[in-house]
């Protein structure tokens, strides 16, 4: 198979995380309004009904990078810390920005309790029952307890010679818990504790994380192997079963297939300066833009009735303050922490 260089940043991996996070975007400006909020916010002059599927794009990048970082690391130590400062300095710092904003300027349904607000700082106020102060961040939950689970697995050796075994197992489980959680009874104890066990082991979306896993396996085996077919074979299935519209399980498809191509060398077109440069900037992108986004949309009402406009101003200045979040916060907090790590490691 056409490889490119396991030791090297796969550029095209920027690319594909901008391409997921605009998707996210216009789909929460667009068609985002109708399915999510009550009021009117303005008529958006398209619909972008399959962009919130860009997060099924990260979760599966995920399942690539985290485990090429962890095959990467020096120790435990160095992947949880790395982790940390990539996490959470953005996050707190965004999350901040829109309680302020929200707070400031209104956002119906979307106030959030100084309990709630604290409860954020930890990525999982829904393990306490605690509203998430933008409702984007959904997805860092999933992605964090993923890492978790990466970490432990990693530590026991899981991933040297028990990739494809334990991705198997991983998505028989997740197959299993989906049908007693599909078909069996609410009241029953194996519907709760199954419930629970789903909670902390990244099942909901294991099949995605699982896309990006298997892809770097065969990525740093320079090789493709049956293991490596069947888990993606079991991944499909998975997806097909648990599609949630019908375009569903040919996007998840297609992603997976984008994926394949861009770390394999075969897209080199992804490698352009606008593409990589809203990668770099995704993470505080996801993070910011929906609240503060759909408030500027609603105070444009009273500039201008122009709906083009109106979404277009909002658009950019999203990047312009994602931009802002990565050049003054995001880096030099990843930065600082990692150097002092280098200090005393």
């Amino acid at each position: 198979m056409k490889s490119i260089n396991p030791t090297l940043r796969i550029s095209e991996l920027d690319a594909l995380r901008g391409i997921a996070a605009m998707a996210v975007l216009l789909f929460h400006f667009t068609s985002g309004i109708a399915k999510n909020w009550t009021f009117h916010l303005y008529d958006p002059p398209f619909q972008f009904p399959h962009g919130g599927a860009g997060v099924d794009l990260f979760f599966m990048i995920s399942g690539f990078v985290i485990f090429m970082t962890l095959d990467r690391a020096r120790s435990a130590t160095h992947f949880a810390i790395g982790r940390f400062s990539r996490l959470y300095p953005t996050f707190w710092a965004c999350a901040a920005i829109t309680l302020l904003v929200t707070a400031n300027w209104g956002l119906p349904g979307m106030e959030v309790t100084p309990r709630d607000a604290l409860w954020n700082i930890t990525m999982l106020p829904r393990f306490v029952r605690a509203q998430m102060i933008d409702g984007a961040y959904w997805s860092l939950e999933f992605e964090l307890l993923f890492y978790v689970a990466m970490l432990i697995l990693h530590q026991l050796g899981a991933f040297k010679k028990l990739t494809i075994p334990l991705l198997l197992l991983w998505l028989a489980a997740a197959a299993a818990a989906h049908g007693i959680l599909t078909h069996g009874s609410a009241d029953s104890t194996l519907y709760r504790l199954t419930g629970k066990i789903k909670a902390v082991t990244s099942l909901d979306y294991i099949h995605l994380f699982g896309v990006g896993m298997i892809l770097y396996d065969a990525h740093r085996r320079r090789a493709w192997s049956v293991g490596h077919t069947l888990v993606l074979l079991a991944c499909a299935a998975i997806a097909w079963w648990k599609a949630a519209f019908p375009l569903h399980f040919p996007l998840v498809v297609g992603f997976a297939l984008l994926l394949h191509l861009a770390t394999t060398g075969w897209l080199p077109f992804l490698n352009v300066k606008p593409l990589v440069f809203l990668g770099a900037i995704s993470y505080p992108l996801y993070l910011i833009h929906q609240n503060i986004g759909l408030v500027l949309l609603n105070a444009l009402g009273a500039v201008t009735p122009n709906a083009w406009l109106r979404l277009g101003v909002t658009i950019g200045a999203m990047v312009l303050l994602a931009w802002v979040v990565s050049v003054c916060i995001e880096r030099p907090s990843m930065r600082w922490i990692r150097d002092r790590m280098k200090r005393f490691t």
